[in-house]
């Protein structure tokens, strides 16, 4: 590759370097050339507890003198880490190396100990635990059933020599009969316990690992293609090699560090390190570990907090407190809706009413005689679209549109937990969020405020405005929360520790809503609108496919619930027979309509203060007049906690209703039908709703 193309190829990324670096970072690139050993030397404990890099050449550093290559250990995906770590016990060895991790040889701790009696057939410790490759191996040379060897190392407390002597030898045994026991059992139980300690010691390694690698990992970006052409971006994480982690922490740093996709021999990626100042001989080289994008002091005091074991948590608890006292300082409003409209619905028309869709899933269910699909948005009485609208000004008087401006304050995960913090501050029905943007500081200090006042920490971390359960990660640490904001834009929730379980899985449910917009007097807006907000009255349910528990978080089936968009097992479940069977299993508990009321009025109070606040913090829908009338269809998901307390987890836009038109037929036609009764019989169509 000559230079003239490598600048024109890797130009956005030359434009943060130093037009004096450009050659030599060319050449050393060309020639795969890491050089920094002649520059540069590891210490250890100096002036850190761990490894630092320092200047060895006479004479030093000189600010923009030279540009470093850095080659990368470990590029990998938090979701596959553990895996690709199982894999590669050399790549073990050298990260325990880099990040300073030793874990002492040493059994596994003990499952549990308990006092009782031996017994022949008579369980005496029947809590006690114990592990199944001992009960087949009692069981085996025993000649005795799984039960029954179970039973006499319960009874034993687990020792196996105890417990085949009670199965299998005579009270009155001698010495040599016992003896020769020991001789056939010992050596396995020994080699058994040793291969357990050996793979306990391997899984404590490689958990030290995950919770250190957040520490030393950087990422980047690239682009994809999926299978449907459609482009995309993914992240990688990478932790540079020795020379390259060995780097420290500094608020004014002497050294930029940052990542490098060389577009030569393939496509490479590296680091690079090059001076911003002069730096003497010895001297440590430094970069600046906090993003760019944070630059309000106590952000990034939150950030660093991973890195210095939390040096400023009782500022960060003091932003957190006052944080949460704000949320109670708001102010009522009154509710918008009306369950009636007041305005006369026109009469029908002797053409049918036309509608124009680009949603698949309405142009194959649309089945009433008064509808036409047409095949321009001109000639449509009616739009439905499932991508995001823009011209809105471009609508004529008449029509109708199944979106509202600024509808992202709802559907994007972090403008809905603004907007019901604005209206409501702090409520039971929905989870405490934060927005790792701009309220980073306040989320540390309420994960280090758990922590001082020994409640669980378990969040749960999402992307602002992604569905169907992607890039969902459940955390107990704080390093990864706040490192996974470096890949775009992320909200954390507190994890709903204690949910109501269906026959012992965690499930959610899907409601399908209606926002409808009208002319008071009908065509024209200068006259106000009206707003009607009702739920459809069958729902579905989304069942996690394994028992739930507080652990394995990152088992899928076990604490997610979206099944229908990977190679997973789909339970189908219709609203009533979940009803009857919840009903049922929680007699205790609230009486399903009572429920249902409770979700009702959440899923109101969410769409009241949306009406009602002005844009950009709601949908400012009766602060500007225009022809056209609107509505929109929405796809809203509720969690039950152990008290049957409803929690809002999210609300979509233009959710995918396949399910729901099998289900019911008539849904969308219902839908339909209520947004413009011209398409058929509104009174019958009204009757599958509940109006709020």
């Amino acid at each position: 590759m000559e230079f003239k193309q490598f600048l024109q190829i890797h130009q956005y990324q030359l434009a943060s370097i130093p037009e004096s670096l450009w050659e030599p970072l060319f050449q050393k690139l060309g020639q795969d050339l890491f050089d920094a050993g002649e520059y540069l030397e590891l210490h250890y404990g100096d002036p850190l507890d761990k490894y630092s890099l320092h200047v060895k050449k006479e004479g030093g550093l000189k600010k923009h003198g030279d540009i470093f290559l850095v080659d990368h250990a470990w590029t990998t995906k938090p979701e596959t880490s553990r895996a690709q770590l199982l894999d590669n016990p050399q790549l073990v060895e050298r990260l325990c190396s880099m990040m300073d991790i030793s874990v002492e040889d040493q059994a596994e701790p003990e499952e549990g100990t308990a006092a009782g009696e031996a017994g022949e057939t008579v369980n005496k410790n029947p809590d006690l635990e114990v592990d199944q490759s001992m009960i087949e191996l009692v069981a085996s040379q025993g000649n005795v059933s799984e039960h029954r060897a179970k039973t006499a190392l319960q009874n034993e407390n687990g020792d196996v020599i105890a417990a085949l002597m009670s199965l299998t030898l005579h009270p009155d045994h001698d010495a040599e009969g016992l003896q020769r026991l020991e001789e056939t059992i010992g050596g396995q139980v020994k080699r058994d316990k040793e291969a357990k300690a050996a793979e306990w010691k391997k899984q404590e390694i490689i958990n030290r690992i995950m919770s250190e690698m957040w520490k030393y990992s950087q990422t980047y970006e690239y682009a994809v293609v999926d299978p449907s052409g459609q482009t995309k971006k993914e992240s990688a994480w990478y932790i540079m090699d020795e020379v390259g982690s060995s780097m420290a922490h500094s608020d004014t740093p002497n050294c930029v560090c940052a990542p490098f996709i060389y577009v030569g021999r393939g496509t490479v990626s590296y680091s690079i390190i090059y001076p911003i100042q002069d730096i003497p001989k010895g001297g440590a080289l430094t970069r600046d570990f906090v993003p760019a994008d944070i630059k309000d002091p106590i952000a990034r005091k939150a950030y660093l907090s991973i890195y210095n074991d939390g040096m400023d948590a009782a500022e960060l608890i003091v932003v957190y407190e006052s944080d949460k006292l704000e949320d109670n300082q708001v102010q009522p409003f009154d509710q918008p809706f009306t369950t009636a409209l007041t305005r006369t619905e026109p009469s029908k028309v002797n053409r049918k009413l036309r509608l124009y869709t680009t949603t698949e899933w309405v142009a194959t269910n649309c089945k009433l005689p008064n509808v036409e699909l047409v095949d321009s948005e001109d000639q449509a009485d009616l739009l439905w679209f499932s991508q995001d609208f823009k011209d809105f000004e471009k609508l004529t008087k008449g029509q109708k549109i199944n979106q509202l401006e600024n509808e992202s304050c709802v559907t994007f995960k972090h403008n809905l937990a603004a907007l019901v913090k604005a209206a409501y501050g702090t409520v039971s029905w929905s989870s405490t969020t934060y927005n790792l943007t701009t309220e980073l500081a306040p989320f540390v200090g309420h994960y280090f405020w758990n922590e001082e006042h020994e409640h669980r920490n378990l969040w749960i971390c999402k992307p602002w405005n992604m569905a169907r359960g992607l890039q969902i990660t459940i955390q107990e640490e704080l390093a990864p929360l706040v490192r996974l904001r470096d890949t775009g834009p992320k909200i954390v929730q507190e994890y709903i520790q204690t949910p109501v379980l269906y026959e012992g899985r965690k499930f959610d449910l899907r409601y399908i809503v209606l926002l409808k917009q009208t002319h008071k007097v009908e065509g024209d807006p200068s006259q106000g609108y009206e707003f009607q907000l009702m739920v459809y009255k069958m729902f579905w349910i989304r069942l996690a496919n394994q028992p739930f528990e507080l652990e394995d978080f990152d088992n899928y089936e076990k604490h997610f619930t979206v099944m229908n968009y990977g190679n997973y097992n789909l339970t189908q479940l219709l609203y009533t027979k979940f009803i009857e069977n919840f009903e049922k299993e929680h007699s205790e508990k609230k009486k399903w309509s009572t429920i249902q009321a409770d979700i009702n009025e959440a899923i109101k109070a969410i769409f009241a203060a949306a009406v009602v606040k002005p844009q950009p913090l709601g949908l400012g829908a009766q602060d500007k007049a225009h022809a056209y009338e609107g509505f929109s269809v929405y796809g809203i998901d509720v969690m039950l906690k152990d008290d049957c307390q409803p929690v809002v987890v999210e609300v979509n836009f233009s959710p995918d209703c396949t399910r729901a038109c099998k289900y019911d037929p008539e849904f969308l036609n219902n839908i339909l039908t209520v947004v413009d009764p011209r398409a058929g019989d509104v009174n019958k169509a009204l009757d599958a709703f509940n109006v709020l």
